[in-house]
């Protein structure tokens, strides 16, 4: 069991990640949407709203069309801010924006600038200004090598968060929360920091058992995982946290989006390294494609390195 000193210290670490939100916007329907459920969530102190214009290599004239259009982005923001302040008058709204020829790189950018603990992003943006694109921002944010947490709300569940629905995946996020672990120091430490989070009602914790590769058979691997795991979950249980497990043999990829759905758990918890852009691609990235199926929220704890 850890010490006293160090379960406040991972206690701050999970309050200081949601106190100040970067939200990446495109002034979509989608994204007023996910705004008013990220100032649902508990812990929230401030969200800055980022808004970026691609900017390309064209000749003097595109430097006017760019001033117009970070006029036309400016009263969206304000609107946008008097919305948040509609819904959450303790949070404060820090607006930003801005021009860049990598749409990408000016989020993690902006972020790093105002040191904010995560980056939350829907599935699918798209834009709806003209001089906004924002396709596939999310999987560039999330493939990227950067060090800030990212939350990934999937497209199809934005559409659909009112009544029941809000309440379970906003102000109570953090309710029902699965943690896919392979017992790596960051996984481990990713599961803990789930723990501390304001609200946390149930974290269910899953191994997936990769079957190959192993002289060991799945069977096997199954029963030397629940001793782990089980270890893991009773620390859990003796801070007072209700957890429990689930071990099975299986590609994660695929477990884990399934477990997500029939526990029908309010939030995806994973720890990832990013390896960056170009792993992923040769390598694959199991963190998303469990975003692209889990049609849950996911959270996305990045290694301190």
């Amino acid at each position: 069991m850890m010490s006293a000193t160090g379960s406040h210290e991972q206690k701050t670490r999970g309050e200081l990640m949601f106190e100040k939100i970067l939200f990446p916007t495109d002034f979509s329907e989608e994204a007023k949407t996910e705004l008013s459920c990220i100032a649902g969530i508990p812990g929230i102190r401030e969200i800055i709203l980022l808004h970026v214009i691609r900017q390309y290599p064209l000749p003097m004239a595109t430097e006017i069309t760019e001033g117009l259009a970070l006029q036309n982005a400016e009263g969206y923001l304000q609107k946008a801010k008097a919305y948040i302040a509609s819904l959450n008058p303790d949070i404060r709204v820090t607006l930003e924006e801005t021009t860049a020829t990598d749409i990408t790189d000016s989020i993690l950018e902006k972020a790093e600038d105002f040191r904010a603990g995560l980056i939350v992003i829907h599935a699918s943006i798209k834009g709806t200004m003209t001089g906004v694109l924002l396709n596939h921002v999310s999987s560039k944010v999330l493939c990227r090598i950067s060090r800030i947490n990212v939350m990934i709300t999937p497209h199809t569940l934005i559409g659909s968060l009112t009544g029941l629905k809000y309440e379970k995946f906003c102000p109570m996020i953090f309710s029902r929360i699965l943690c896919p672990t392979d017992f790596s120091d960051l996984s481990l430490k990713a599961t803990a920091l789930a723990g501390t989070m304001q609200g946390v009602g149930e974290i269910i914790l899953l191994h997936v058992v990769e079957t190959g590769g192993s002289g060991l058979y799945p069977d096997k691997k199954v029963k030397a995982a629940e001793i782990r795991i089980n270890a893991l979950c009773d620390q859990l249980n003796a801070q007072g946290i209700k957890a429990r497990i689930i071990v099975l043999a299986g590609k994660p990829e695929i477990e884990i989006p399934r477990i997500a759905r029939e526990e029908d758990v309010s939030l995806v918890w994973m720890g990832s390294t990013a390896h960056g852009c170009l792993h992923d691609f040769f390598f694959g990235s199991t963190v998303h494609d469990v975003i692209m199926n889990a049609a849950r929220p996911v959270i996305v704890i990045r290694s301190a390195q």
